[in-house]
């Protein structure tokens, strides 16, 4: 048994591996192209991530990258994250760019203009 950690494995080559963090998002938005979410935690723009919504009893995932995080003043560590869809595969049944697709245009509502004084 080895007391020191060695990075290469048996083949001879170096090995990679990754250590995963859920971090509780709350979506505030989202599009075709991305999505604003808030957490308690901050990312480093460009980090990639999979993101992961439960919405109408299904798990719909897709990656995406962080392209923008802003801290909210006065909320006590809350940040925004702006997150661009990568197209790393085409849409799936699971995918939030898929759900976007089959949800846009569902919706309806009414604006209503207030008369100007």
């Amino acid at each position: 048994m080895s007391s020191g950690f060695s990075a290469w494995g048996e083949a001879g080559r170096p090995e990679v591996a990754a250590l995963a963090t859920d971090i509780q998002v709350r979506v505030l938005n989202v599009s075709g192209a991305g999505c604003l979410v808030e957490a308690k935690r901050a990312l480093e723009i460009g980090s990639v991530a999979m993101l992961r919504i439960h919405f109408a009893g299904g798990d719909f995932e897709d990656t995406v990258q962080i392209v923008r995080c802003q801290e909210i003043t006065g909320a006590g560590g809350v940040f925004h994250l702006g997150a661009n869809f990568l197209t790393t595969s085409p849409p799936s049944i699971v995918s939030l760019r898929y759900l976007m697709r089959r949800e846009s245009g569902r919706s309806v509502g009414s604006i209503r203009l207030v008369p100007k004084d």
